[in-house]
């Protein structure tokens, strides 16, 4: 990725996943066998994206579709991708309570040397409580995944800046006489996401992010909470980049992408959409924004994005929404689409170039 050019970043996000991001049951739906994955991140990479973006999921949402049932492993997905690709950034995603730090950042190195540089870490402190029961991991109280998560952070980050053999004392892990080489590729450390939202979640990306995802409701509510983050992180001497997760439908017409949305809220996957809010609801989970009027209803957001923004019309009404969020401070979006082979030749060939007329896209 390059770190030095100004404009909207784009990714794709949840393609090793069942289904993707999309709780539907469409005959359509995205099937991710690994020759898709690859497929498609090789595209990708000849279009110049930024980066690619996996969920770790463990089990299926259930349903009639059970949606990210069956799902790559994102480090192992990742090694796969790097040594097939040339210059996209492709990320890991790792759970903090399901992964020792020493075996992680070992795994992460040897992904970083594969990629050349090319990898990144989604750090996620932890959500799913029947995925973490499936492990026989007890989940802990919402505030102090993240003291873990800095601490398995700061473990990761001393074996991978090379110091000498040292202990470790903490709450989470003792550790004795710890080493670990090689270090990242080019002695490097690797860009770090994290979407936490809540006032402890938001505190731990601040600290330790590279990029943050934060979810939007309307991009003009968000310009505050966006440039407040921002600045908070440049007063611990630290650039953040602010990223949200998007579904897109775009078609020739505005009549067709309306048209087929009806068609996905049509097919829509109420058990696998009520297991999701279950999930939530057990983990406390709020909106960032909860008095926000959603752009589009949130049956509709459920069903294409697992309730992220959505943006569905035209090209040219899908390049206007992507600068709208540009202009709210967003610096990247993760996109997913129902079918991601199928629907990202359309939006490469109609949007990408006109959001290199706004100058978002060099």
């Amino acid at each position: 990725m390059n770190r030095d050019v100004a404009g909207l970043r784009l990714g794709l996000f949840g393609f090793n996943c069942s289904s993707g991001r999309t709780y539907a049951t469409l005959p359509e739906s995205w099937d991710a066998s690994w020759e898709n994955n690859l497929a498609l991140a090789q595209r990708a990479d000849e279009l110049g994206l930024d980066c690619l973006i996996p969920i770790a999921r463990w089990k299926g949402y259930g349903g009639d579709s059970n949606p990210n049932g069956s799902s790559f492993e994102s480090i192992a997905w990742a090694c796969g991708l790097l040594a097939a690709t040339r210059s996209v950034d492709v990320f890991c995603t790792v759970h903090v309570p399901l992964h020792h730090p020493l075996v992680a950042a070992k795994q992460m190195a040897t992904a970083d040397h594969i990629g050349r540089g090319r990898l990144g870490v989604n750090i996620v402190c932890g959500w799913n409580e029947d995925e973490f029961r499936m492990f026989g991991v007890e989940k802990q109280e919402h505030d102090a995944r993240y003291a873990q998560g800095d601490e398995w952070w700061s473990i990761v980050k001393r074996v991978w800046a090379g110091e000498d053999r040292f202990d470790h004392e903490g709450v989470h892990y003792t550790l004795r006489r710890v080493e670990g080489a090689p270090r990242p590729y080019a002695g490097r450390p690797l860009r770090m996401m994290n979407a936490g939202s809540s006032p402890a979640g938001r505190a731990f990306a601040i600290r330790h992010s590279d990029m943050h995802f934060d979810a939007i409701d309307i991009p003009e509510a968000s310009i505050d909470r966006i440039a407040e983050t921002k600045r908070l992180a440049r007063e611990r001497g630290r650039d953040i980049e602010v990223w949200t997760p998007v579904g897109i439908v775009c078609r020739r017409t505005q009549r067709e992408a309306d048209d087929y949305v009806r068609h996905v809220v049509d097919h829509v996957d109420l058990g696998a959409i009520g297991y999701l809010a279950e999930m939530k609801t057990k983990d406390g989970h709020s909106a960032t924004d909860p008095q926000g009027r959603q752009l589009r209803s949130p049956i509709e957001r459920r069903a294409l994005a697992r309730g992220s923004y959505c943006v569905i019309g035209d090209a040219d009404a899908v390049a206007r929404e992507l600068a709208r969020l540009s202009s709210a401070g967003v610096d990247g979006v993760a996109i997913n689409f129902v079918d991601y082979l199928a629907e990202l030749p359309f939006f490469a060939a109609e949007v990408l170039p006109r959001l290199e007329a706004l100058g978002l896209r060099a």
